[in-house]
C-alpha cells in the first residue's frame, strides 16, 4: 500500500475533527479544560494570545490542555514560554498535547 499523499498541518487538524473520540484520553484527566486559540496573523505577536490564555486560566480554576500540530514550532515556543509542558499521550497522531495546571 503506498503512503498517503503529503498533507499540510491544517489538513491534519481538520481531519482530527472527524474523530472527536480522540479527545477522551485518560492522560488528560488532570487537565479537564480544553483550550483552543487561533489568532489571525495581524494580531499575533502583540501579547493578545498571552492575555487570553492568562484570563482563561484564571477563570478555569482547573488544569488546561491543548492539542497543537507538532509541526507548528512557533506555537510550541509560545506555549513553552507560558509554562505549558508536554503531556504523554499514546498515539497522538500529528499532535503534541501540552498542559498547564490552574491556580492553586
Amino acid at each position: 500500500m503506498p503512503p498517503p499523499p503529503p498533507r499540510t498541518p491544517e489538513q491534519d487538524m481538520v481531519a482530527l475533527h472527524y474523530r472527536p473520540e480522540r479527545m477522551i484520553v485518560p492522560e488528560l484527566a488532570g487537565y479537564p479544560a480544553h483550550l483552543n486559540i487561533d489568532l489571525l496573523p495581524p494580531y499575533q505577536g502583540k501579547g493578545l494570545g498571552r492575555r487570553l490564555i492568562e484570563v482563561f486560566l484564571a477563570k478555569a480554576q482547573a488544569g488546561v490542555h491543548v492539542g497543537m500540530v507538532t509541526a507548528n514550532v512557533r506555537a510550541r515556543g509560545f506555549y513553552d514560554r507560558l509554562g505549558f509542558t508536554v503531556l504523554p499521550v499514546p498515539d497522538p497522531g500529528p499532535l503534541t498535547y501540552l498542559g498547564k495546571l490552574g491556580p492553586a
